[in-house]
């Protein structure tokens, strides 16, 4: 992160509660694609309050006060801004911006050349994207969009019976230490089936559909996922997301998309995939 995407999402997260849309730049494009967080639709940028937050985080986690003034930075020196960011530091995301997080179900080892690699229970890897593609020997992949679920992908109960015995789990990404656009690359060059699973809002679905190599969605049965769906009071995440989201849906062939589609849209609401955790529920 340099200065201008600090002043930058300084101004989106110091924006009234109510605001959503941001007009598109260079800056907010490449953050979105790099982040994963909020979408970017025609001339605009969509941050949610949700997406505010993730924003204020990822700020405090780069050692910017989100609370600091944009105007601040803008005078601000060299000497200055190392006091409400540091500098120093920003030159390594370069590098850092290359590496996806990937593990496996429990009990399956990474096919790592002709050594598998086996990770302690609960553990992942972080790997540089370029070198990953020249070793890893996975049938399919399946994308997971959240951290949580990623951290316990054996607890998500969805269907995985058109999965490879052992695919590769890799995350979505949205961290400075394993990025969006990272695993978007990777996939796009590593050329294998790739299973989404997302959250099931419109946001989830125009993610998946936008998959490089899409083979599937993964989800419960229909009757679970629409009595969960029922039950979510997520009324207003829905609405937020459906601008930005739903030219993308309607768009994408995937017939899991659509089926999937037609259960968010017939209940207005949103389901995060942490439901379908069973340490959730």
């Amino acid at each position: 992160m340099n200065k201008t995407t600090a002043i930058s999402l300084l101004r989106v997260v110091q924006s009234a509660p109510e605001r959503v849309e941001f007009t598109v730049s260079d800056v907010l494009r490449r953050f979105v694609l790099d982040s994963g967080i909020g979408l970017v639709s025609g001339r605009k940028v969509i941050f949610n309050e949700g997406h505010k937050e993730r924003i204020r985080k990822w700020l405090a986690a780069e050692q910017v006060d989100p609370n600091s003034s944009p105007d601040a930075w803008g005078r601000a020196s060299r000497s200055d801004s190392m006091e409400i960011g540091p500098d120093e530091k920003w030159a390594g995301a370069a590098v850092r911006s290359e590496r996806i997080a990937i593990k496996t179900f429990r009990g399956k080892p990474l096919n790592v050349g002709v050594n598998p690699l086996f990770l302690p229970p609960g553990a992942n890897l972080e790997w540089g994207y370029p070198q990953a593609i020249k070793y890893l020997q996975h049938e399919d992949v399946v994308l997971v969009e959240n951290w949580e679920t990623f951290e316990h992908i054996d607890d998500l109960q969805v269907d995985i019976s058109r999965v490879s015995s052992n695919p590769l789990i890799l995350w979505r990404g949205g961290s400075l230490n394993s990025t969006t656009g990272a695993a978007q690359r990777f996939l796009e060059s590593y050329g294998r089936p790739v299973w989404s699973a997302p959250d099931y809002d419109p946001a989830g679905l125009a993610i998946a559909a936008r998959l490089p190599n899409l083979t599937g969605v993964l989800a419960p049965g229909d009757d679970i996922l629409s009595t969960l769906l029922g039950r979510s009071r997520l009324h207003a995440r829905f609405n937020s997301q459906l601008a930005g989201s739903v030219t993308t849906i309607e768009a994408s062939p995937d017939p899991d998309i659509q089926r999937l589609w037609r259960l968010v849209l017939g209940s207005k609401s949103a389901l995060p995939q942490e439901v379908l955790c069973k340490r959730n529920r």
